[in-house]
């Protein structure tokens, strides 16, 4: 992406709050990116390009998602919009909350002694609030409301609270009470906020969080959601976002995200040495015995995590078992007619098919947030054949599919190949090569695998997957030769 570009991105997390900002955009046109699907469209009257995506709710998607658009769009600024349950009486239904700063308030310690808060905050950039303030002073964009709803629409620059949980209780519960002791300022409560202020600051973007309020987060969600309150919200919050993008002035250098402002992109990938080679669960580690002590020689690759802040809950490993199949599906990884068995625990997902005509392949996820994949080496007679260009495709191929699973995303990578059962491998070309009469380069059959001793920056791999194959089907060619021997 050209850094150059006026660009914006605009994240939402439900389908209502993202249709609430496309309806404001011209010339959509659909944009994919590793799984994740973009529209990118002009708001009219500016020189604003803006990329329009939905995280789905919850902070880890969120943090996720914004990683994401920031890698691939390189914007001048991000913002998130939607709706947000009241925590003040004089916060109301309708009304817009501008984040002047975001609390995960989930953070704590529970001890004897009682829940003892443990907040992690961020502030918004402060010249997007300047221009979000200017908005509401100059307030034309109530031009745009409803004549009933001009008046009673109030803007508040107030925190904004980001859980893991619906909040819709009355006041008294544990979850109000929390608030109230420790968070006293926050004037909404909402979902994604925290993942994407933590994401956007750690990428240095300029962000800001815009919410309408559509409850009072007081057990009445129902029938205010029922009153159509969440559209009317979403609607108030994307108008008075759409006048903040209007104002804002673009091509300033000084809010603009290091990397894009002052930085070429690496020619190459940049590879990091360490200390010590990361912990792989490779496919041995991921499938019961009884799998692999039969069947076809495997290709696997793996994407081992380095500093990753955050394990994989628990609920979403659960909700990754239905999602790699249909991601497997629609890739073409797993065909739409062929038994695709799905397997969760505390500790891994994995989804894969194992036929009697030899078919084998699978991806999995653990908890720790390693990306894993392998599938049958092409074997037209007796052997497979380990064909450098076809390797380095099938490798392209996987690194794709594993890095359109949405997961909590590590600061780096130390990626890992392999070969399982390799003793039926030979290295040839699948256009010339007889298998049926070649001599087998290896006679072991202890698994081929490349040392992951060196890192890359996640932020790196957005656009270098056949690079990185590349050196990876180097690295295993190698291997493979090595330890004929």
């Amino acid at each position: 992406m050209d850094a150059s570009e006026d660009t914006l991105v605009v994240l939402t997390a439900l389908p209502l709050e993202r249709r609430a900002v496309r309806r404001l955009l011209e010339g959509l046109e659909r944009v994919d990116q590793a799984g994740t699907v973009f529209e990118r469209g002009r708001l009219p009257g500016t020189s604003w390009t803006v990329y329009l995506a939905a995280t789905g709710p919850g902070n880890d998607s969120a943090a996720v998602i914004t990683e994401r658009a920031i890698n691939f769009v390189r914007p001048q600024a991000v913002f998130f919009v939607g709706i947000a349950g009241s925590l003040k009486l004089d916060v109301s239904p309708g009304d817009v909350v501008v984040a002047s700063e975001v609390y995960a308030y989930h953070g704590g310690k529970e001890s004897t002694g009682g829940f003892k808060g443990r907040p992690r905050s961020w502030e918004t950039t402060h010249h997007l609030q300047q221009v979000a303030m200017h908005v509401d002073s100059v307030d034309d964009w109530r031009g745009r409301l409803r004549e009933m709803e001009r008046d009673a629409t109030q803007v508040h620059f107030k925190p904004i609270a980001a859980g893991d949980l619906v909040l819709d209780a009355p006041a008294g519960s544990p979850s109000r009470v929390l608030l109230d002791q420790n968070f006293n300022d926050a004037v909404a409560v909402e979902m994604e906020g925290a993942g994407f202020a933590n994401a956007a600051t750690k990428a240095g973007v300029p962000f800001l969080l815009v919410r309408g309020i559509s409850d009072m987060a007081n057990g009445t969600k129902q029938s205010t959601d029922g009153a159509g309150m969440q559209e009317a919200g979403a609607q108030h919050a994307a108008l008075f976002l759409a006048e903040v993008i209007a104002q804002f002035k673009p091509a300033n250098a000084d809010l603009r995200p290091k990397s894009a402002a002052s930085e070429e992109p690496a020619d190459e990938l940049i590879w990091q040495p360490l200390d010590q080679p990361a912990s792989v669960a490779w496919y041995r580690d991921i499938v019961p015995s009884s799998a692999y002590t039969s069947g076809p020689s495997l290709l696997e690759v793996h994407l081992a995590p380095v500093l990753m802040t955050s394990k994989v809950t628990a609920t979403r490993m659960r909700e990754l078992a239905d999602e790699l199949v249909s991601l497997g599906r629609a890739a073409g990884f797993f065909s739409n007619t062929e038994h695709v068995e799905a397997h969760d625990s505390a500790e891994m997902t994995m989804a894969s098919v194992v036929d009697r005509h030899g078919r084998s392949a699978g991806l999995a996820i653990t908890r720790s947030g390693q990306r894993s994949a392998w599938e049958a080496l092409p074997q037209p007679g007796i052997a497979s054949v380990l064909d450098e260009e076809h390797t380095q495709e099938r490798i392209t191929a996987l690194l794709s599919l594993l890095e359109a699973v949405e997961v909590p995303t590590a600061s780096a990578f130390a990626p890992a190949v392999g070969i399982e059962k390799p003793m039926m491998v030979m290295i040839g070309r699948l256009s010339t090569v007889d298998p049926n009469r070649a001599t087998l380069s290896h006679r072991g059959n202890n698994p081929v695998r490349t040392d992951p001793d060196e890192a890359v920056a996640a932020a790196m791999l957005v656009g270098r997957t056949s690079e990185l194959a590349q050196e990876l089907t180097v690295r295993l060619i190698l291997a493979f030769r090595g330890s004929s021997h």
